[in-house]
């Protein structure tokens, strides 16, 4: 399995002849994905969000497939399961909110993937606004690869983080929705999440191919450079 950190919580997982773009983001981010690294056969949308669910940006011979809901799917070889959590799409009130608070508005969605293929689980977290439960941990299953979001001015905090680490126990840590060049979505630096794991900032790659022999024994941290550039 190899995955490519395209920006923001994007990445393009690659298996055999099948590859799976994860939250693909459109240009009013600030970033443009190379055309190679936009194709893709299966997509997975974790909400809404423009920056989360952009999959007209995805090409290939065909339409993809696009998943965004909870549930049990299977794609193009890949074995995945949705679990439907929620988020925080407004973040602080800002000035002139609160005018309508007895109105109700509809709960903002987030839906966890957890796919697998060639012997691998990997789990992309998307953007929660909390941490998650005991029973939503115990659903992800054993995931050794997680796609964890440590830079979200409105999800998760860095103990928060650290603490998802710390209950799900994956072989390997790759962070996501954090602060790179480019990016326009105001989000924070990774180095306050680094410092609450307690590791030094590793060097980056620009991909990272996972097998179950290379699989770590212990949680190793892995960073990606974004392939995206600056538009």
């Amino acid at each position: 399995m190899e995955l490519t950190w395209l920006g923001h919580a994007a990445f393009r997982i690659r298996t055999g002849s099948t590859a799976l773009i994860m939250d693909p983001f459109g240009p009013g981010l600030g970033l443009a994905v190379p055309p190679a690294q936009a194709q893709a056969n299966v997509v997975t949308m974790s909400s809404d969000d423009a920056h989360h669910a952009a999959a007209d940006t995805v090409s290939g011979d065909k339409p993809p497939t696009v998943f965004s809901d909870p549930g049990e799917y299977e794609a193009s070889g890949l074995q995945m399961r949705g679990i439907r959590t929620t988020r925080n799409p407004g973040g602080a009130q800002s000035e002139g909110e609160g005018e309508n608070e007895g109105e109700d508005k509809p709960q903002a969605w987030n839906t966890i993937f957890v796919v697998e293929a060639e012997g691998i689980v990997l789990c992309h977290l998307g953007d929660p606004e909390r941490l998650l439960s005991d029973r939503q941990i115990e659903e992800l299953g054993t995931p050794h690869v997680l796609l964890l979001p440590v830079g979200s001015p409105t999800g998760l905090s860095a103990e928060a983080a650290v603490e998802l680490v710390n209950a799900i126990a994956p072989r390997i840590i790759v962070p996501m929705l954090f602060a790179h060049p480019g990016n326009k979505a105001g989000l924070r630096e990774l180095k306050p999440f680094l410092d609450e794991l307690g590791e030094k900032r590793p060097e980056a790659q620009n991909r990272l191919t996972v097998t179950r022999a290379t699989l770590p024994e212990e949680t190793k941290l892995s960073l990606l450079q974004p392939a995206a550039s600056m538009l």
